[in-house]
């Protein structure tokens, strides 16, 4: 038996968890990592329910990223008689700040797929187009889907032969 081909299609990485959202001919397949343990869901398109798209700042992100670039900005203003350190942790200071701006600015598209027992999230940072793209081709391929299982088919109705008639009477 072949396998069916997939497509990967999105990312998401949580604390413990990494997943990689693929799509399939039946549906949206998600695959877990936790550890050392692999586990993978569908969300097929005959069950999907709901697909969402929105944006989030992701304010813990921001906050640490943030308190992490005043912390090393504090230690350069602090430590200015000293010629090297300051300059050192002004430079620690700027890849954090830079990352907490482009966060603020850009934030996270999610594309967020239900089905009637799973669910898939798929988080995009910097690549708005595609997230956009990737919630437009799940929506249409579900209604395609699901469009199909409501109409019926047209069915090929074979000839039917008229019965003989019946004998005359005399």
């Amino acid at each position: 038996m072949m396998p069916a081909l997939r497509k990967q299609i999105g990312r998401n990485a949580g604390v413990m968890t990494r997943e990689v959202i693929f799509e399939t001919a039946d549906g949206i397949e998600v695959e877990s990592r936790e550890g050392y343990d692999v586990t993978r869901k569908r969300v097929l398109y005959e069950e999907i329910l709901l697909v969402t798209f929105h944006r989030t700042t992701g304010w813990p992100y921001v906050i640490l990223f943030g308190l992490v670039a005043v912390i090393f900005g504090t230690l350069a203003v602090s430590l200015i008689p000293e010629p090297v350190l300051p300059i050192t942790f002004g430079i620690l200071a700027l890849p954090f700040l830079a990352v907490c701006v482009v966060r603020l600015v850009l934030k996270l598209d999610y594309v967020t797929v239900f089905g009637r027992r799973s669910k898939a999230v798929m988080r995009f940072a910097i690549r708005k187009r595609r997230a956009r793209e990737t919630y437009g081709r799940i929506c249409s391929r579900t209604m395609e889907v699901q469009r199909a299982m409501i109409e019926p088919e047209p069915r090929m109705s074979a000839p039917v032969d008229e019965p003989p008639a019946p004998p005359a009477l005399e």
